[in-house]
């Protein structure tokens, strides 16, 4: 597991394919490959994430996409849309923009990513 530190700034794309805990400040894009990404408490992403699984406890402004599961937790902040075949909001928790629960179009991102990457 990677583990990115409350004092990193990071600008650009991320990709990365182990399970990943984010605690800083990232703007820009994440791509984790058939892994969990973890955006703690005192995170501020500016991003649009890619991944298996994601898990929201920090603040996010973009679009998540999961090919399994997104769960935001009772501290999360979200503004952007979710894509994912299961997604868990829990109260308390900050949420402004759409959700799509649709196996084909889930499907369809993730064929248009793997062939842009390969």
């Amino acid at each position: 597991m990677t583990h990115i530190g409350a004092s990193v700034d990071f600008d650009g794309t991320l990709t990365c394919e182990e399970d990943l805990t984010i605690e800083g400040k990232l703007t820009g894009n994440i791509h984790l490959r058939d892994a969990t990404l973890t955006i703690a408490q005192p995170a501020l992403l500016e991003a649009d994430i890619r991944a298996a699984r994601v898990v929201v406890h920090g603040t996010v402004t973009g679009s998540i996409s999961a090919g399994q599961r997104i769960e935001l937790a009772p501290s999360a902040k979200v503004t952007g849309d979710l894509s994912a075949i299961q997604v868990v909001i829990a109260e308390g928790a900050q949420f402004n923009g759409r959700v799509d629960m649709g196996r084909r179009t889930i499907a369809a991102k993730v064929a248009q990513y793997k062939a842009a990457n390969a």
